[in-house]
Formats: C-alpha cells, structure tokens, sequence
C-alpha cells in the first residue's frame, strides 16, 4: 500500500510539473472555409486562455466571412476540453455561443448582382469546436479545427429564393503565439 502510495505521489508530482510548463495564453489567426453553409472564407483573430485546471480553456474569436452575396461577421466563445495524444500533440472539443451578422451585398467585384435595399441582421448562434494542436517547444501554438455552428434566424435571400443557410461549419488552420 506505501509503494502504491509512493507511486501515485510521483505522477500526481510529474503532471503538475508539466502543467506548469504549458502556456496559459495564445493569440493569433485562423483562416477558415465554411464547408457546410453558405458564408465562404475569411480570416478570424482568436485568444485562447487556460481556466479552472490545464486541461480547459476557452477561445474567444472575432471573424470575417464573405462569399458572392453575403458578408458575416461573428463573435464567440468556445470552451475547451483538451487531452494529450502524444508529447506536444492534444486533442480538444468543447461547445460555444456567440452572435453574428449577415450584410448583404448588392455589388460583386464591381458589377451590380442585385437592386437591394436591405438592412444588416443580427442573429445569435450555438457551435462546437473540435480538432488538435500542436505546441512547438517555441511559442508557436498551430491547429487544426472543425467548427459546426447553428443559426437562430430566419433570413431570406435579396430574390425570396430559399433563405441563408441556418447551419454550417468551418474547417479552419490557425497559428498562433503562446505566452
């Protein structure tokens, strides 16, 4: 029971040493496609602050999303439970909440695509973020993410055909700096 003890003592002591060398901030950039949707590609800048214990932080994120009829720009905070795969190597999901809003486009590199006389529209949302990092021995922290997303909205389009897609998701590579 002493060595068993003794033991447990030891790795309770290694993961808090660890825990101490991981960073507890990053900022930076993820570029993203929505793959399911309908709001293109664009840029976000995300911050990324470890809370509560080393295996959960929350990424907040500012984005800009544009395709041939629609702008959107959001803002959210996913939470996230991360694990360890290997070494530098963790995996992470976690559920987020934000708000949007859509701007509608009446001109398309230059040509006019639509007469439309519409005001932008707020809207909130709901999401997951899953996918994994890696964090480089210098501060450089890049990932791969999946970013599902539910839209409380009821938009139509400028021609009254169909409505702006109420579900997406994003496929999305960030880097960022770790402090």
């Amino acid at each position: 029971m002493k060595k068993l003890f003794f033991i447990l003592l030891i790795v309770i002591s290694a993961s808090q040493l660890y825990s101490q060398n991981r960073p507890k901030n990053a900022i930076g950039i993820r570029l993203s496609e929505g793959f399911i949707g309908d709001e293109g590609f664009g840029p976000e800048i995300t911050y990324q602050r470890q809370i509560i214990s080393e295996h959960n932080r929350f990424d907040a994120n500012l984005s800009y999303k544009s395709n041939s009829f629609i702008s959107t720009y959001r803002s959210g905070v996913f939470f996230h439970w991360t694990y360890n795969i290997w070494d530098n190597l963790n995996w992470f999901a976690g559920p987020g909440v934000g708000f949007g809003v859509v701007d509608f486009k009446t001109r398309y590199f230059g040509i006019t695509v639509a007469e439309v006389d519409r005001d932008s529209e707020i809207f909130p949302f709901i999401g997951g973020d899953f996918g994994v990092d890696y964090q480089f021995d210098f501060p450089l922290q890049v990932a791969f993410s999946i970013r599902p997303t539910f839209d409380f909205h009821n938009i139509d389009r400028y021609n009254g055909y169909g409505d702006v897609d109420n579900v997406g998701a994003s496929v999305g590579i960030s880097a960022r700096y770790t402090f």
